[in-house]
Formats: structure tokens, C-alpha cells, sequence
């Protein structure tokens, strides 16, 4: 007798696919952050330095950003389920390499390389995928959900990866990985496949002018500080190989590379949609307003998050005296009211329209930032700063996750691969920008004012000012070696200069957390441009069974929530 294989990719189990979805998504996240703590028990054990760390560090993001948009079109054309079992198998293979690796360079090719190709497939179907699977006032509560768990794992992965490195080992952090992304590939079976039937071809030339512009673009604002924005600070080296560029900086000619190919991008899509051919990004799009004032208000939504995660760790560790792993427990409050208003959001959604609770949301978003940067003091703790990253928390998750709906559901089923990668690569550029912008202004803050400060203090003798303000040139700022640089001198004035080192970061954390903070407020009053979403009550009762499956995607191409 034939044995029949049960179908488990049905609208029942839809709520499972998003379950082994959300598992693949937060894996990526979590990889995104989690190395960055254990950035010195790496540097000793692989017997390597910083400059080499950072191009793994650094070489994650920069892939992702640079493929987003040519993944999210190869799942419209070949199906959005096997992107996204691919890019795990990927993701798992690329961390087991880094788990046992015994060189940076096996570690970049894991970490930076491998695993970067799988997430950047993950991230892009992943969305498409939740935005087939649900429709109407579900596609609200599934992508709440899918907020809280993006949202929580921003914040647990330096919380993880903090506890694994101090416990156990760094490595650790990406064994874990394997076995989530083995658990994700078993639970695809309640995951349908979906594809676009209006692709007729692929789009080499765009892809390739994408793929340069947001390269340089990313690389750009990744590396300005180290590199400098327009004079060389330091040579540009890869691969034992150095470019020299004179007294310039190689950023310029990075940013002018990636505008002239981003604009060239623009001109051929534009081109290949009058013809009606298939473009790897469909701008027509932009003209949607839910799309396009969705877009720029979660790029403004990344650049205040990576903001904050960017500075606080520095005053939690620096002035605290916090290691790794309680700093990540600082960041609990945060991550628990993301996970929990998350899904509150969704549930809100199917009665209150999801533009106004993302304007909610982003208010209470900038309201939280200002009570963190009152809450900024030498004598600050966790438990004080608790308040400002619950506020935080609770923006961030009505906002966010309310967000990708509207930009999702903003245009045609049929291209939510196109969509999706949209909404990452416009999330990877609002964080980059981030750490340059917010990085630069920090850093520079920082110098100056514990200069100004050292020069100012009166029991500081004026003999040993010149030496220890020489000593601040060789203090990298996002070290904890503030903290220990003066720990040999005479321990009277050792305590002057921590006591004027404490002052200069919490200046320099208001500084960078009130730009931040401006930026939040513009994303506010952006998300007030949101358009109203029609919500469609009962969408699966409609269904018809030649729905089901690929062909859902053509019957679900009309604009709809």
C-alpha cells in the first residue's frame, strides 16, 4: 500500500511556520551584536589584534546590506520557503566554521562571509514568507510578534554572548547557532512555498550596480572613523596589501563609487519598468506613501536603537564597572517590554488602525530616550535607568513590528520578497549610519571634554596635565581602557582622573543620545505622514482552494492588511 506523506504546510499550521520563522530570525539578530564582548578573549586566543577582529565584526553587516536586495528578488523568482531553507543551511554551516576556528581568517570566512550570505537570505524571505502565511487582522498580530522577537533579540545578544564567553567559551556563540538553525530547517515542513509569477528574468545589471553602491556605501559609513571622513587617519590595508590615497582618506571615493552606482541603479530599474521587464527592485513602489513614510521611519527607528546600544554599554562598563554579561542584564528591562508589547501591539492592531499605534508608538519611543538622557549620571545604576529602557522597550514594540506591517502590506503580495528586502537593507543602512554618526559624535565629545576637563581641574598638578592629556590620543573610546589607563599612577591622582573620565563619558553619551534623540522625534512626526491601512476582517474564510500553495501569490497580489 503507498504511503502518503501528510501535507503540514496548511492555514492551520500557519501559526507554527511563524513559531520556526521567528526561531531563524532571532539567530541572525542575536549574530549580529553577540561577538562584540568577546572581542578581547578572541584577540588572545586566536593570537591576532583588534584591526583584524574588526574587519569579521564589521564584514557581517556589510555583506547583508550588500545582498538584501538581489535575495529578496531570487525568492520571488525561485520561492521564498527555499531562499529561506537555504540561507539556514548556510547560516548553520558558516557558524559551525567559526565555532572551530583556529585563525581570523576562518573566522571571517564563517562568520563574515558564509553566515553573512545565509542571513542576508534569511532576512528577506523570512518577511515575505509571514506576509504570505497571514492576511488581515492576523498579518497584524503575526508581525507583532515578529517585532518582539526582533526587538528582544537586539537586546539578548550581548546579554548571551556576554554569559557564554564568561561561563563557557565565545565559541559558544555560534554552536548554538547550529542547533537553532537545524530545528528551524525541521520545522519548514509547516512553512508553504510561495513565488512571484511575474518574473521573466533576472536582473544581472541591477543586481551588480546594487550590490556596488550599497557595498560602498555601508563600508563607508562602517569605516569613516576608522579611515577618516576626508583625511587618512590610518592606511587602508587588506589582505597584507595597502592602498595608499595620499593624504586622503579612501572614504570619499568610496561614498562618490556608491552614489554614482546607486543613481545608475535608479536610472536602469526605471528603464527596465517602462519596458516592462522584471527589475531586482521595482520602484514604482516608492510611490506609495505607506511604503515609502514606512521606510524612512524604521531607518530612523535603527538609527536611534543602534544609538543607544552603541553608547550605553560603554557608560555601563566604563563608569559602572559593569563586565560584559551584567551590562546585558541592564538591558533586560528593555528587552522584556520589547517582548511584551510586541504582541500587545498586534493584539491592538486588529481594533486600532496600525498607523496610529506605530505614531504611539514612536512618541513614546522619544520619550523614552529623554528620560534616558536625564537619567545619565556618574551615579547612575541599572535599577535607575530601568524606568528609560521600559519606555524604551514599550516604543519600540508598538512601534516596530506595526511598521513592517504597513510597509509589507503597502504593495502587492506578489513582489514581498522585493518589499522585505526593502525593509532590511533599510534597516542595515539606518544602523550603520548610526554608528558612524552617533560613533563619531561620541568619540569626539569624549576626547574634548575629558581634555577640557583635565586641563580645568585645579587638583590635577599643571606639570604631569601635558602627559596625561598626551596619554588620551592612545585611548580607543570604545574600550574599557578609560577606566585602567591611569590605574599606575599615584592613586590619589589615579581617582581625579576616573572621577573626570566619568564626567567626560556621561557628556558624551548625553551629547550623542540628544542627537539620537532629535532623530526619533523627526521619526515621529515622519510616521504622522502614514497613511490609514484597510484592514480586512476574515481574509482565509475567502480563500479558494487554487490559493493554496504558489498560486496564492497571484490572488494575494492586491493591496491588502
Amino acid at each position: 500500500m503507498k504511503h502518503v506523506v501528510p501535507n503540514l504546510a496548511t492555514d492551520e499550521n500557519r501559526w507554527l511556520a511563524l513559531v520556526f520563522v521567528a526561531l531563524g530570525l532571532a539567530i541572525v539578530i542575536i549574530d549580529n551584536n553577540v561577538l562584540n564582548v568577546a572581542i578581547p578573549y578572541i584577540i588572545r586566543e586566536l593570537r591576532t589584534n583588534f584591526a583584524a577582529i574588526q574587519w569579521v565584526i564589521s564584514g557581517y553587516p556589510l555583506l547583508i546590506a550588500t545582498l538584501l536586495i538581489t535575495m529578496g528578488r531570487l525568492g520571488d523568482m525561485f520561492g521564498r520557503k527555499k531562499i529561506f531553507l537555504l540561507g539556514t543551511g548556510l547560516f548553520a554551516v558558516g557558524s559551525f566554521i567559526a565555532s572551530v576556528s583556529g585563525s581570523v581568517f576562518m573566522l571571517f570566512a564563517g562568520e563574515a562571509f558564509i553566515e553573512a550570505i545565509g542571513a542576508s537570505m534569511m532576512l528577506t524571505s523570512a518577511l515575505a514568507i509571514l506576509a504570505y502565511e497571514f492576511r488581515g487582522k492576523e498579518r497584524a498580530m503575526a508581525f507583532g510578534i515578529w517585532g518582539a522577537i526582533a526587538g528582544a533579540s537586539a537586546s539578548v545578544g550581548p546579554l548571551l554572548g556576554g554569559y557564554l564567553t564568561a561561563y563557557f567559551s565565545w565559541r559558544w556563540s555560534f554552536r548554538i547557532n547550529v542547533v537553532i538553525a537545524l530545528i528551524t530547517i525541521l520545522g519548514s515542513v509547516f512553512i508553504k512555498e510561495s513565488r512571484s509569477h511575474d518574473v521573466k528574468r533576472f536582473d544581472w545589471v541591477g543586481t551588480l550596480l546594487s550590490g556596488i553602491g550599497l557595498f560602498c556605501l555601508v563600508f563607508s559609513f562602517i569605516e569613516g572613523r576608522t579611515y577618516g571622513w576626508l583625511f587618512q587617519n590610518a592606511p587602508f590595508s587588506f589582505a597584507g596589501m595597502t592602498w595608499s590615497f595620499g593624504t586622503l582618506s579612501p572614504i570619499p571615493f568610496m561614498i562618490v563609487i556608491a552614489v554614482v552606482s546607486l543613481l545608475l541603479f535608479i536610472r536602469w530599474e526605471l528603464h527596465l519598468e517602462r519596458q516592462g521587464r522584471s527589475p531586482v527592485l521595482r520602484l514604482s513602489m516608492f510611490l506609495r506613501p505607506g511604503f515609502s513614510f514606512g521606510l524612512l521611519t524604521l531607518a530612523i527607528v535603527s538609527l536611534g536603537q543602534f544609538g543607544i546600544f552603541f553608547t550605553l554599554p560603554l557608560i555601563l562598563e566604563n563608569v559602572l564597572g559593569l563586565n560584559a554579561f551584567m551590562t546585558g542584564v541592564a538591558f533586560l528591562p528593555a528587552s522584556l517590554s520589547v517582548f511584551l508589547f510586541g504582541p500587545i501591539s498586534g493584539m491592538l492592531a486588529t481594533k486600532i488602525n496600525p498607523k496610529w499605534l506605530v505614531n504611539i508608538g514612536m512618541f513614546v519611543y522619544a520619550l523614552g530616550t529623554i528620560v534616558l538622557i536625564l537619567s545619565l549620571s556618574t551615579t547612575s545604576t541599572a535599577l535607575t535607568l530601568a524606568p528609560a529602557f521600559i519606555l524604551y522597550g514599550m516604543g519600540i514594540g508598538i512601534a516596530s513590528s506595526q511598521l513592517t506591517n504597513i510597509i509589507i502590506s503597502s504593495v502587492p503580495l506578489d513582489i514581498a520578497g522585493e518589499a522585505s528586502a526593502s525593509s532590511a537593507t533599510m534597516r542595515q543602512i539606518g544602523s550603520t549610519l548610526s554608528g558612524a554618526l552617533i560613533g563619531t559624535i561620541f568619540a569626539g565629545t569624549l576626547i574634548t571634554s575629558l581634555t577640557a576637563g583635565i586641563a580645568a581641574d585645579r587638583r590635577i598638578p599643571g606639570d604631569a596635565k601635558p602627559a596625561v592629556i598626551r596619554t588620551l590620543g592612545t585611548i580607543s573610546p570604545e574600550g574599557r581602557q578609560f577606566a585602567t589607563a591611569f590605574a599606575d599612577t599615584d592613586p590619589a591622582l589615579s581617582r581625579i582622573l576616573k572621577a573626570d573620565s566619568d564626567q567626560a563619558f556621561v557628556t558624551a553619551s548625553r551629547t550623542a543620545l540628544s542627537v539620537a534623540s532629535v532623530f526619533v522625534l523627526a521619526g515621529a512626526c515622519v510616521s504622522l505622514l502614514i497613511p490609514r491601512l484597510a484592514i480586512e476582517a476574515n481574509p482565509w474564510e475567502k480563500k479558494t482552494p487554487s490559493e493554496d500553495g504558489m498560486a496564492g501569490a497571484e490572488k494575494g497580489s492586491k493591496n491588502e492588511v
